[in-house]
């Protein structure tokens, strides 16, 4: 426990370090374009600081408050800020590299005079003006659009995996995969009382939860997650570690999730029979799992012992990059969150830097891979361009 509340301080204070140092880049930059006058200066830094404060406060009060609406009220301010000051910085400094590639080739190609030289500072301080007041106003806009899409009614996505061999039994067979969902600072029990409705209504023949639940302790999340145990379906609910689980006691809600009635997959698997068919499915702990639990150390191949013979395998895997060893295992579909589909300006684009596959259904060699973008959101409560959804998977033969 010790370790883990370290660990949990060594994140929060490089996180507060990074965003502190990112907000003061935007706050400086953002001065100078309004022309630096003092009560803007003024106003400006101590919303600064103010904003570098919230999050490590909010994380205080969420560990510490008995009082959940003042603790949910106050990371929803922090969180807000965060995703609206993460934008802005985003469009501050892609505002700074585009007016200093401009400037160098307006200077390349059109040199000035001495004489031209105060219209041509007078003119790029008009401009630098323009943009900073426009960057602004785009960074509230998008805020406020990624803050409504978070919280409209939940996305159902419909995805067709085809199978030239399917087994004919196997035909319409739906599974119902809901990830990420991160309960904790902002998302709580009557979010998921919304999930667990809809994912019955979809009546599947199996739930699959593919990690990252929870954001905090069993002792002060335990109640939020009851609901889990009102979903149906014909063989069950099924659940695999994210990276969340172990920042958060994956111990203690492994165990929690299992008095809901969850089965919980530790790099091991069930063989489930529908009609004729046989099917394993396997699921694997986090990739990150083994540096915090050692016996937890992701192992795909031990997920298959067992059903190697079966006439179709799926794996739940929290992270995508799984699948180039669940490939190898002979899995034949993969169901996987953890990216988030990037889940707001610049994430979305940045997310390919780590990830190869971050939304959707791809093909990697014989695995089919299915990456959900998420049915919550973590941190800051926006979705742009990344709709959160709930997901239903269907097997179908390719006549």
């Amino acid at each position: 426990m010790e370790n883990q509340i370290s660990r949990f301080l060594v994140f929060l204070s490089v996180f507060t370090l990074i965003i502190g140092l990112g907000y003061t880049y935007t706050g400086f930059r953002l001065i100078q374009g309004f022309g630096g006058q003092s009560w803007v200066s003024w106003l400006t830094w101590g919303l600064i600081f103010l904003f570098t404060l919230s999050i490590p406060v909010s994380y205080y009060i969420s560990l510490t408050s008995d009082q959940e609406r003042i603790q949910t009220v106050f990371s929803y301010l922090a969180f807000t800020g965060l995703g609206f000051f993460t934008i802005l910085f985003s469009l501050v400094l892609l505002k700074d590299i585009t007016t200093i590639s401009l400037n160098g080739i307006t200077s390349f190609f059109s040199p000035s005079s001495d004489a031209d030289n105060g219209g041509l500072i007078q003119r790029r301080q008009f401009l630098n003006q323009v943009l900073s007041f426009s960057v602004l106003g785009l960074a509230g806009g998008l805020t406020g659009i990624g803050f409504y899409q978070a919280h409209k009614k939940l996305k159902v996505i419909e995805v067709d995996v085809l199978e030239k061999n399917l087994h004919s039994s196997l035909e319409g067979f739906k599974i119902v995969q809901i990830s990420d969902i991160h309960i904790g600072p902002t998302i709580k029990k009557s979010f998921l009382e919304a999930v667990v409705k809809t994912v019955n209504e979809l009546e599947p023949d199996l739930i699959a939860i593919t990690g990252d639940l929870v954001d905090g302790p069993v002792s002060k999340l335990g109640r939020h997650i009851t609901p889990l145990a009102n979903l149906k379906s014909k063989y069950g609910t099924f659940f695999v570690t994210g990276n969340h689980e172990y920042y958060s006691g994956a111990l203690s809600w492994i165990r929690e999730l299992k008095g809901h009635g969850i089965q919980v997959l530790l790099n091991e698997n069930r063989i489930l029979q529908h009609g004729n068919a046989s099917i394993t499915l396997a699921g694997v702990t986090d990739l990150k799992a083994g540096s915090i639990i050692a016996e937890h150390k992701t192992d795909p191949h031990q997920a298959m012992r067992g059903g190697e013979t079966t006439d179709y395998k799926i794996l739940l895997a929290h992270q995508p990059n799984s699948v180039f060893e669940s490939a190898e295992a002979g899995f034949d579909l993969q169901l996987s969150g953890h990216t988030h589909g990037g889940q707001y300006f610049p994430g979305n684009i940045l997310i390919y830097l780590a990830q190869k596959f971050v939304a959707g259904l791809h093909r990697h060699k014989s695995t089919w891979i299915y990456v959900s973008r998420g049915t919550g959101y973590w941190g800051p409560p926006l979705r742009l361009g990344a709709p959160s959804e709930i997901s239903v998977i269907q097997l179908k033969k390719n006549s």
